[in-house]
Formats: C-alpha cells, structure tokens, sequence
C-alpha cells in the first residue's frame, strides 16, 4: 500500500500541494467561516433543535423590538412595559443559545482544521520521509553540470536523479507564480497619476 512508484508520488504530492496553495490563498479564517456557514445552514435544514430555537428566537426578539417601537411608552405605557419585559427575556435567552452554538462553531472549526492538517501537511512530512530516497526523474548523466546534478540529488537522492525535495521546491515556485499572476489580474486599477495636479502641488 504505502509502495507507490515514482509516478504516484510525484502526482500525489502535486496535487497536495495544489490544494494547500488554494487554501492559503483563500485564507484559513475565509475557509473556517464557509465551512461554518455551509455547517449552519445544513444543521438548521435538519432540524437540529439549538440551530432551529436560535433562528426562532431571534425572529421573536425582532418582531417585539418592532411592535416596542411602534408605540409610545407614554400614551400605552402598560403595553410598552411588558414587551419591554419580554424582549429582555428573549434577549437572554438568544444568548444563551448564542453561547451554545459559539461552542459548536468552535467544535467544527477543530475539525476543519484537522481536515486540513491531514490533508495538507500530514501527506508532505510523510512523503519527505517514507520517499526520501525515491528518484521521481532520471536523466543521463554528463546531461547537466556537475553542480547541477548534485543539487538536483539533493539531500538523499542519487547523483543523476530528481527527488522529491527538488520537486516540491520546483512546484512550489510554479504555484506561486501562478497566484501571484492571480491575484495581479484581479486587483483594480491603479488610477495613473495626474500630471497637471502633480505639477500644481510641486
């Protein structure tokens, strides 16, 4: 199970490292607050009793808030009392449940993290040192400089091949330029300067 060839290892670290540059580049805290608002959304869909009575419970709490602020706590001032009443209960009981859920989202943002950890770290470290000396490239020797050859052998692959030190480097340095190609398309436009209004403040 754990003998792949070279081919699997080359393309299962590839896709690895794929996955964990799309989640840097999204941002742990972006990915921790989708997952807990995809959690959210499947929980109360299936009836999950803190999630249902929460969202009940805050619509109450804006339906008093509403009708409290539609009468004057002067001219009805008995009815004005007791939704004040109640929209204090109803606060402290969304709270309450507030705090519950809190605790849950905090839960799933373990779990996420797990997930990701195990998805994206745990397979690297694991590969560097169960493939370690796995040659993913040959190619012949004299093809290259001596020097060369010896950094792509770097650090525990024989002289005339390419491990899986180099490769991770080479597809690290590939995905980075790919986001950073990215990120410059999708930045607005920076405004060019004006040159009659740069020469007035000068």
């Amino acid at each position: 199970m754990l003998d792949l060839n070279s081919s699997s290892v080359l393309t299962l670290i590839l896709v690895v490292l794929i996955a964990k540059t799309v989640i840097t580049s999204i941002g742990k805290p972006t990915l921790l607050n989708k997952c807990w608002n995809l959690y959210s959304v499947v929980a109360s869909r299936a009836g999950k009793p803190q999630f249902v009575e929460l969202a009940k419970k805050r619509q109450e709490l804006v339906q008093i808030n509403k009708e409290r602020k539609s009468i004057s706590a002067q001219d009805q001032y008995a009815k004005w009392t007791k939704l004040n009443r109640s929209f204090d209960k109803l606060s402290a009981e969304v709270k309450t449940l507030a705090d519950q859920v809190s605790t849950e989202k905090a839960t799933v943002n373990k779990v996420v993290n797990g997930a990701v950890t195990l998805l994206t770290v745990a397979p690297i470290w694991f590969c560097r040192v169960w493939y370690r000396k796995t040659v993913l490239f040959h190619f012949p020797s004299g093809y290259f400089p001596g020097v060369m050859e010896w950094f792509l052998a770097l650090p525990f692959t024989v002289k005339g091949g390419v491990g899986l030190t180099v490769w991770m480097f080479a597809v690290n340095s590939v995905l980075s330029s790919i986001v950073f190609l990215a990120l410059y398309l999708v930045e607005p436009a920076v405004q060019k300067p004006d040159k009659a209004a740069s020469t007035k403040s000068q």
